[in-house]
């Protein structure tokens, strides 16, 4: 007997882990190990691994020196670790879905990416994964327009078009090569989160809505971290000025408090 092999490791992998398991009743999970985090250095286990122990589902921790010889094929979503030329060369294509039009925006955030650059024009690639990074032969792509284009929603509109177009994609067709002007994307830090009064009022918008779900963003306000989730274009008595314009939170976390309303916590300061 075979099964078909699902490799993710974040809290975006579950969406599509999620619709295999609708679709197929021989999935089998393989995720990376639990790792040391925050100031605690607390192990903690990894997203899909607490959607598989939450949901009895079965999973293993992956290495490149396992060889899993009852995978039909791989499906490959926002994975933690790297597939080594070897471990590629000796098991059944391994898939990866990718979140852009490839060779648009190769690398680790391209959501992210298409966000700043102040799109909304969004896609997912599947790919078959080869030695070079993303740039494997395409099985499947498609293209869409998502007008509120905060990352938490394009992460669920994608997913929710995969699933739609799930009964239309063979993953034992043809593949066809990458076509196209080649872009990246790159892997961001958390100062790359921080809003500050030299921005435009255009590029904090994009960063509140890009960091939606890798940040939030955040700005520095009276010496305090005030993490921003929302902003609103009517008017809020929490207002940030920017270079050429004012910012009006909507949504934030403050240094130490849970997430409110912006108006509440600026009524509690008074």
């Amino acid at each position: 007997m075979t099964y078909k092999y699902f490799f993710g490791s974040d809290i975006r992998s579950i969406p599509y882990l999620s619709i295999l398991l609708e679709n197929y009743d021989t999935i089998k999970v393989v995720t990376t190990e639990p790792r040391n985090t925050g100031r605690g250095r607390k192990i903690l286990n990894n997203p899909v691994e607490d959607y598989c122990n939450s949901n009895n589902i079965e999973c293993t921790y992956f290495s490149n020196l396992k060889y899993y010889e009852d995978m039909d094929f791989g499906i490959c979503v926002s994975f933690g670790s790297i597939f080594s030329n070897d471990f590629i060369n000796r098991h059944p294509p391994i898939f990866n879905i990718h979140l852009s039009i490839l060779p648009n925006l190769l690398g680790p955030s391209p959501v992210e990416t298409t966000i700043l650059n102040g799109d909304t024009v969004f896609g997912y690639t599947i790919f078959k994964i080869i030695n070079e990074v993303d740039k494997g032969p395409v099985l499947f792509k498609n293209q869409i327009d998502i007008v509120n284009n905060y990352s938490s929603n394009v992460y669920k509109e994608l997913a929710e078009d995969f699933k739609i177009n799930f009964g239309n994609i063979d993953f034992n067709s043809s593949l066809k090569d990458q076509v196209g002007e080649v872009t990246r994307s790159y892997k961001f830090t958390k100062n790359d989160y921080l809003i500050t009064k030299q921005d435009s009022l255009l590029k904090a918008k994009n960063k509140i809505k890009a960091f939606d779900v890798l940040g939030p963003a955040f700005i520095k306000y009276e010496s305090k971290i005030i993490k921003i989730h929302k902003y609103t274009e009517g008017n809020s008595d929490f207002k940030y000025e920017l270079k050429d314009g004012i910012l009006n939170l909507d949504e934030i976390t403050p240094e130490g408090k849970k997430r409110m309303k912006a108006n509440d916590y600026m009524r509690g300061l008074q």
